[in-house]
Formats: structure tokens, sequence, C-alpha cells
């Protein structure tokens, strides 16, 4: 019976192949995105599942109240992880990583020869109880040979990027032309899953070395994390509550205590919330992940329809066949079987189409969303088990409902040709089903319009600074005379317009959050600002512009400071009122501030303005930013990398754009915008494969009608408009539903920036108008070719 069926089935689908192709494509389709969605969601939901303590484990985390605004940070005080194992014995285990830091490494070779290895962010201080905490495991040495200073341990691809295939172990590496590391341990390379992106990891002693403060509380990094272990039994919410009194003990500034809170975060947790970051990429927050899921689930629902549509529209050519299967004995049962069994052969043929898209496509999947997945459908049993699932799934959706219809016919009927049309399903089900795929389409045209469009408001927004052909580099040294000299000969090159150096560029991802001190309303109070240390030269070269006073002199220390219109504006004082203010930075002196600069953005644009200070400090620059002729940029930039070679030649040469830098800020909308245009491109499609089945089962039931009508007298543009205004007011019905749950969905996804486009009525227009023109294209040629068909055809049965 079986192979009865089979042959049958194989047979069927030689003789439609037109049929067949449309099918196997539209879910084949389908089928591809939802098992890129699976990749992705499942690659995302691995970070850091793999440690057996995962359920225990929890990060420290900080809340600060600065100027009426919480900001939120994954850092804690250095010396907390220290006073915790001290005031919390009870706590089963503890430990602080600092992360996210590059540097150079040398190490001279048996002939004499210095080889120099620079590693970005991918360096860490940690202590030996961080192994004991997450499973990163050793392949040679000890962890605990990390409780004394200059130890180093190196992941594998490290070790074997400087020492090749020789012994790494007792090797020294010297760390920025500074500090001499002994090579103490290999470790395994770490996951892709896991936001501890590590290769050098560093022992914790060896921090005060760099002139890192270890004993401030006072100070918070995004970069130092403090990790526990909860014991069996022990909450999160008690342990929370304790660290209220633990702060108020600790916090060096008793009245300020207030202002920080403590909370502790699932490291399951870490991953997912863009509130506090990682170190690892951006956060991807699980909304996210059950976005991607539902417009998975709408693709397949999509191609899923298109089966139905097609099935049903041409049921009518098998009602003979229905006919004489029932009258030789056949149950409606078997006939059900059997179409079932025709769907899951044609849902095979899409799957395996699927996977061969999916390993085509993967790499440029993985290159757009700068994401390593990978997959083996034979060995990763989890990719097996969706596929099948899927499979079966699709099966029963898309076939149930034909296999129906078709075992319904009743075999007097179909044997004497009077099974009507409407018979192959009803028409109102058809054409909701139709309605159902265009609010998916709409909806996800909507969003892309809607997400590009904030995209490029993100790319062309004014940020109060001039940030074009504007290049960084680093500063290794900040030897005065040198960069004095550096920049005097950079200068000297007519295609160098200007060159300044500080802390970071007037945009960035590396911010330094300050609190002030005034006596502005008599007792001495606290302002929170961002703080910029540059050279006089930082303001010209970025074009900033003073609304009140003047530029800060050259000095080494800070002697003056600028401040932006936010912070006047905090503060209640017009930019010109603030003019003479003191205020005091940390354990200086008070300091006037001598001029007021226009607002710039310092920050993402998902976040607003913050007050802004400037002032010169020549030890904290770290970064040169280089205005130069766009015309000329390869002639600049080889100029910038000879100075930059002869002043540092102990250091390895990079440099970034600016403007990728600030691209760099919106990774996350950049992949969704992508995304987005994937799936609205490939619902469009499927929706319009279904557009072509329920116009051939339109064109075929109303053939008399038309032939009757053109008798008539009715023209080719009457017959056109006839089938054509159906169809568009199936596109009205869909945009009726689609626009205001689409408006809803997206507007809540624009809340989360600061600054935002408003979305107008030319979203909804272009969308109607793209949907309608693209639903003419599609059908159009087959209403042509019914409104041209020769009546006499129609009805010479008549």
């Amino acid at each position: 019976m079986l192979k009865n069926y089979l042959i049958t089935t194989l047979r069927k689908l030689g003789r439609q192949k037109n049929y067949t192709a449309i099918n196997v494509l539209g879910l084949a389709l389908g089928m591809a995105c939802c098992l890129f969605i699976f990749l992705i969601v499942q690659y995302e939901l691995r970070f850091d599942r793999f440690h057996q303590k995962v359920d225990r484990i929890y990060r420290i985390v900080t809340d600060e109240k600065i100027n009426d605004v919480i900001s939120e940070t994954m850092g804690s005080p250095i010396p907390m992880a220290a006073a915790l194992r001290q005031d919390f014995p009870n706590l089963e285990k503890v430990t602080v990583a600092s992360g996210n830091y590059g540097g150079l490494f040398a190490i001279t070779q048996d002939d004499g020869m210095v080889q120099r290895f620079q590693e970005n962010e991918r360096v860490a201080f940690v202590e030996p109880e961080f192994f004991e905490i997450f499973d990163f495991p050793w392949i040679a040495g000890d962890p605990k040979s990390l409780a004394e200073p200059n130890g180093v341990a190196l992941t594998e691809e490290f070790a074997e990027k400087i020492f090749g295939s020789a012994d790494p172990l007792g090797r020294t590496i010297r760390m920025d032309n500074q500090i001499d590391l002994k090579v103490t341990g290999v470790v395994k390379n770490f996951p892709i899953h896991t936001d501890f992106p590590f290769s050098v990891l560093i022992s914790w002693k060896t921090l005060p070395q760099t002139g890192t403060d270890v004993e401030s509380w006072g100070n918070l990094s995004s970069n130092v994390n403090t990790y526990v272990v909860l014991p069996p039994n022990y909450t999160a919410q008690e342990l929370e509550s304790r660290l209220v009194d633990f702060k108020e003990k600790y916090h060096p500034h008793a009245k300020d205590a207030n202002k920080r809170v403590h909370k502790v975060q699932p490291l399951s947790e870490v991953h997912y919330d863009g509130r506090y970051g990682n170190y690892g990429d951006r956060a991807t927050s699980r909304a996210t992940l059950w976005a991607l899921g539902l417009i998975g689930v709408f693709l397949l629902i999509t191609a899923c329809i298109n089966f139905v549509n097609m099935a049903t529209a041409l049921a009518i050519n098998r009602a003979k066949e229905v006919g004489v299967r029932k009258v030789l004995g056949a149950f409606r049962s078997q006939l059900i079987t059997q179409y079932l069994g025709e769907t899951f052969v044609i849902t095979l043929l899409g799957a395996a189409l699927a996977v061969v898209l999916a390993e085509l496509l993967l790499p440029a999947l993985n290159n757009m969303l700068r994401l390593q997945i990978s997959f083996n459908l034979f060995t990763d049993i989890s990719v097996f088990s969706f596929l099948a699932a899927l499979v079966a799934a699709v099966s029963l959706l898309a076939g149930l409902y034909p296999a129906f219809v078709l075992s319904h016919f009743m075999p007097a009927q179909a044997l004497k040709s009077k099974v009507s049309t409407s018979a192959g399903g009803g028409l109102f089900l058809r054409r909701g089903l139709v309605v159902f795929q265009f609010i998916i389409s709409q909806m996800l045209i909507i969003g892309t319009l809607i997400v590009t469009t904030q995209m490029d408001y993100f790319r062309n927004k004014e940020m109060g600074f001039d940030k074009d052909a504007i290049v960084t580099v680093p500063l290794p040294e900040n030897d005065a005379a040198k960069l004095q000299t550096l920049r005097a000969q950079l200068l000297q090159n007519s295609h160098i317009r200007n060159a300044t150096f500080g802390y970071s560029s007037a945009a960035s991802g590396n911010t330094w959050d300050t609190n002030l001190r005034h006596t502005l309303n008599g007792p001495e109070e606290t302002f929170a600002s961002d703080l910029k240390f540059a050279d006089v030269n930082y303001i010209p070269t970025y074009g900033l512009k003073l609304v009140a006073g003047r530029g800060y002199v050259e000095s080494d220390t800070i002697s003056e400071l600028v401040v932006n219109e936010t912070f006047a504006r905090k503060l209640g004082y017009a930019p010109h009122d603030l003019i003479g203010k003191m205020f005091k930075l940390g354990r200086r002196v008070y300091m006037p501030i001598v001029g007021v600069v226009q607002d710039f953005h310092t920050r993402p644009l998902q976040e607003e303005i913050r007050p802004c200070l400037l002032a010169a400090h020549r030890r904290a620059y770290q970064e040169a930013s280089i205005k130069i002729e766009a015309q000329s940029m390869q002639e600049a930039l080889g100029h910038i990398e000879k100075l930059w070679s002869a002043t540092f030649p102990e250091f390895v040469y990079s440099f970034e754009f600016l403007d990728q830098r600030l691209a760099d800020f919106y990774q996350e909308e950049q992949k969704m915008s992508q995304l987005f245009r994937a799936f609205a491109g490939i619902a469009i499609f499927i929706g319009c494969i279904g557009l072509l089945g329920l116009i051939a089962f339109v064109a075929a039931q109303r053939t008399k009608e038309i032939g009757v009508r053109k008798v008539l007298g009715a023209t080719v543009v009457d017959i056109l408009g006839l089938i054509s205004k159906e169809f568009a007011m199936l596109i009205a019905v869909a945009f009726i539903v689609a626009a205001p749950v689409a408006y809803f969905a997206m507007n809540n996804w624009l809340e989360n920036f600061a600054y935002r486009i408003d979305v107008g009525l030319g979203v909804f227009a272009a969308t109607i108008a793209v949907t309608l023109i693209i639903a003419g294209v599609t059908i159009g040629y087959r209403a042509i070719k019914a409104a041209l068909a020769n009546p006499v055809d129609a009805l010479r049965y008549e």
C-alpha cells in the first residue's frame, strides 16, 4: 500500500512540475528562514550556559543616581570582592575581574630579535578564583599560579600566535614595554558562546603596576566586575538586601551613599540585559529573540498558506481521481493518508532545499550579523530534531485541510464532472488566507521602512561636532615633548588640517563619568558629568562652537574648565552666567569655568546629551584625533603612519575612522534593519506565489462569467478591472489590520531611543503603494490571459 502511495505521489508530482516547483520553493524559503532564526536564537541562548554553577553565579552591578537620572553600570568598586569575602563568609566563591583591555605584548627571540603583538580588548586581570567559578579548563599549568604578581595565562590560540609550536610555560612576555610577565599556564580557547572573550589572563596582583588605584571605593569602572557563587538555598534577594548596609559601611562619602545601589544580576541574564552590558558583544535582548521567533512562525505560516491555496485551487482537477478511488472501495481515511503523504514528500523536498540554502547562505548571514554560527545536520542533534519537527508540523499544517477537501468529493458528482469549483475549498477561506499573508508582508514592510529610516537618521543627524575625515590613532605614551613634536610634524603636511590629543574622541564608547563639587547654593554639593580630557586643539579640531567665554589654556594639569550647554542648564544657569563659577574635581582645588560650548553628542543617540566637562590633563591623553583632507586620504594616512611609527617605534600602529566608530554604536539596530529587509523580501516573494494560486483559482471559477461579459460587450480593461478590484480589496483589508499593529510594535521599539524619527503617513502610503505594485505585477499576466481568452472556448458547452 505504501509503495503504491509513493509511486502515485511521484507520478503526480512529475506530471505537475510547475505546481511542485512552486510549492517546494515556497516551503523551502519558509523553512530556511525558520532554520536560520532557530540557529540565531540557539546561538544567543547558549551564552555562558556551559558553566556547572551557572544557576548560582551572580554579578554585582551598580545603579547610581546622577542628576536625578539613574545610571546603570556593570562595574563595581575594585575592593568589593575582598570585602565580600570578609563580611559574607557564607558565600561559596567570590572573585573580581577587570577586562576589556588592550595591550602590546613583546617577546625576545633567541637571536635577540623582538616580536610585537597587539591584542585589543581581550586582556583581563583575574584571580585564581575566576577559574573556580567559571569552567574554562587549563591545558597546562595551574590556576593557583595566578595568585602571585606578574603571572599570565594564555589561550591556546594566542600562545601559538606568539610562540608557535614551542612550549610557552616559563617564557617571559613584556606588556606595553613596561611590565614583564611570566607565562604560568595555557588555557583552552574560550568558547564562542561566552561573554568573556579573553585570550590573555594576567594575575590580579599585577594590576597596581598599571597605575590603577585598587583601594578606591569611590571609583567605578565598567571594566571591573565582581562575581559571586551563592550557596544552595541562599537567594539573590537575601544578598541584595544585605548589600545596602554593606555599601554604607564602605562608601567613602557617607552623604553620597544613598545615590548608589548595588544589585545582584544572574549570570544567565548578562548576555540579554542591555542596561548593564558585558565584556563581549552588545547585549541581545530576549525581546529581540522573541520577535525573531515570531517572524519565523509567520513566514512558515505564509508558506503553508501558499500550499493550501495552490492545493485547493487545483483540487477540482483531481475530482475524477477521487471518484474512481472511492468507487473502487477506497475509504476516506485512506485518501487523507495518501494526500498527507503527498504533502510530506513535497515538504521533505522543501526541507532538503532549505538545508542546501542554509549551507550556502550561512557565511553571508554570519558576515552580515557578525556571528559565528555553524551547524551540521547529522552531528547536531538539536538542529536535526528541529528540522524533523518542522517537517512534521508543516506536513500537517499545510496538508490537512487540502486532504479533507479532496477526500470529501462525492464519487457520483466527480465522475459526471459536476463538481463545482467551490467544492475545492471555500473562496472566503482562501481570501482570508491571502489577507493573512498580506498582513504579515505589510507589517514587515512597515517595520523595514521604519528601521531603515531610523538608521538613516542616526547616520545623518548632526552630532554637534565635525565627524567627517577624522582619523583616530592610539597614544601609547604621553610624553609632552614627543606629543608636541608629533603634532608639529603632522601639521607640516598639507593634507592634514588639524590634530588634537585627548582621552577619547568627541563621541566614543569609552566614557569617563565624574562627580564635581560646587558651592553654588551654599553648602558643598556634588554634580555628575561626563569628563573629556583634551588639549587646547580639541575644540577647533572637532569644530565645537563656543556660546560663552573662551577655551581653556594649555596646561599639563587641570587649571580651567569648559562645559556644555546641558551642564549649565542642569544647574539652572544661562551659559554666560556660569562663566567664572568655581568647581572642584576630585581632591584638587576649585577651578573656574572659562567657557561654554554648544551641546554635542558624546554618546550614542540612544541616550540623551549629558552634562560634559572639558579640561587639559596630559597624563590622561590616550588618543590622537587628526583632521585630514578627504580628497587626499591615502597620502594623509601614509604620512600619519610614518610619523607615528617614528615617534613610537616600539609599538604597533593602528588607526580608525571616527565615522566607523560612530556606526559601530548601532550594530544591533543595523542587524535588525538587515534582517527586516531580508525577511520582508522573502515574505513578499512567498506572498506572490500565494497570489498566483488564488488568481488561478479565481480565473478558473469565473471563466464562464468572463466569457458572458465579453459576449455582452465588456472590454479587456473592464475584465482587468473586475479581477483586480477583488485583490485590491484584499490588500486594503490586510492594510487596515497591519498598519495599527505595526505602528504599535515599531513605536515601542523607537521608544528605546532618546533621538528618534516620527512615524508619519509617508511610511504607510509607501507600504500600500509597494504592496499594490507588487500584487499588480504578480497577478497581471494571469489576469490579462483571462481577459484575452476567447469567450467561445468558455461557452461552447453551454
